[in-house]
């Protein structure tokens, strides 16, 4: 095997690790983002960024070409099974940005930063006196090391390093499973995000432009397996039963392929350990119900950069900043997990949705607290002050 040493190799080419590794090249930092698929590539995702992933692009100085290329977002519809309609105005700018999209900015602004892209697939790390010191990478040529002084997991849910460093967490609940793609043909799109819900299921529509959307429907294993024989008519049949009557896919055709995936849950024992740090999904995945996902992978290559920038400049200091990494995003990592327990059962419960429903309606406040947290405006842990969960199930 030849071995070339680099500062950090990121596994993975998505916004957590691209983003990484701009944040590190712009720094003179010698890193190598490896990536299986070739871009544009096509992902389960809501494609939703919240105010807080537009104010990461701005910082990262890549949300130009990405609104060129996104549509505006007002707010979001929510429609509980059970309950009245609630429209939820948005405070600050989001955005709805296909994924091959916004992936291939992120990832070609670190590569023209100076990080190096390499097409592969990882195999194992490469331990040395147990510490994570690179990987093993199979391209089209065979296989290969990749060392480098630090090994960054940016590889998603089931990613390879979380499993490898031993930081994957057994699951202990009965996990969803997404399905959908973008489809052409709707009518009456105005910028919200729609959202039905229902039966431990959701139909999802996050419009992209005038008639076209992405589409999400996301329902428990067992409901899926009961697909196998015609997927389309699956989603089809759940869209129209979780749409009552407002939304289905009559008239609607899908444009590209239809994508999955699932399980919806990966959780781990922390986000460092022996010289690798995780970031985005890699690090601790939430249902994306609540549209957090680009945010979260955002936010975290800020931080694991940070992190990252100070060991490699002072070894002595590798332990309390990558510690110090671990534990934000697992306090982050844990509110927000709170908040959207919270608000699932808020409105998969028909009782409880009706009862928020006509709270959200008297107080609005409320409900715009509510999105501010989720968005990344204030602290996820501000939404359980009793003027903002308090007062819809008070």
């Amino acid at each position: 095997m030849n071995a070339r040493r680099d500062d950090v190799v990121i596994v993975g080419g998505g916004p957590a690790g691209s983003a990484t590794a701009l944040l590190l090249a712009r720094e003179g930092v010698a890193v190598r983002i490896v990536e299986r698929a070739r871009f544009p590539r096509r992902k389960v995702c809501g494609e939703y960024l919240n105010a807080g992933a537009v104010e990461a692009l701005d910082r990262l100085g890549v949300l130009g070409a990405v609104r060129e290329r996104s549509a505006p977002l007002r707010g979001v519809r929510l429609v509980p099974d059970g309950a009245p309609e609630v429209t939820l105005p948005f405070r600050r700018a989001a955005l709805a940005c296909a994924r091959a999209v916004l992936d291939a900015i992120v990832l070609d602004a670190a590569v023209r930063a100076g990080a190096v892209l390499e097409r592969g697939r990882v195999e194992e790390i490469v331990v040395d006196e147990g510490q994570c010191v690179g990987v093993v990478v199979r391209g089209d040529e065979g296989s290969h090391e990749r060392l480098a002084r630090y090994v960054v997991g940016a590889d998603g849910v089931g990613s390879v390093i979380a499993r490898t460093v031993s930081l994957t967490k057994p699951q202990r609940r009965t996990a969803r499973y997404a399905v959908g793609g973008h489809y052409a043909g709707f009518a009456g799109l105005d910028g919200h995000v729609e959202m039905y819900v229902g039966g431990g299921a959701y139909f999802a529509i996050n419009p992209l432009g005038p008639d076209r959307a992405n589409v999400m429907v996301v329902v428990p294993k067992d409901r899926l397996a009961q697909w196998s024989a015609d997927v389309d008519a699956g989603i089809h049949g759940a869209a129209a039963e979780l749409g009552r009557g407002i939304r289905s896919f009559e008239g609607v055709e899908r444009i590209g392929p239809r994508v999955s995936v699932g399980p919806l849950a990966h959780e781990v024992l922390g986000a460092q350990q022996a010289g690798a740090l995780l970031v985005g999904d890699a690090a601790g995945f939430l249902d994306p119900f609540t549209g957090q996902g680009v945010f979260l992978a955002l936010t975290s290559a800020e931080r694991a950069a940070a992190a990252l920038l100070a060991a490699l400049r002072d070894a002595a200091s590798e332990r309390s900043a990558f510690d110090d990494y671990a534990r934000w995003r697992a306090s982050d990592l844990a509110w927000r997990r709170r908040l959207s327990k919270a608000i699932g059962l808020l409105i998969d419960v028909p009782a409880l949705a009706e009862r928020a429903a006509v709270r959200l309606a008297r107080f609005p406040d409320a409900g715009a607290a509510l999105l501010d947290a989720l968005s990344g405006i204030v602290p996820p842990q501000r939404a359980f002050r009793p003027a903002v969960l308090g007062r819809l199930i008070a």
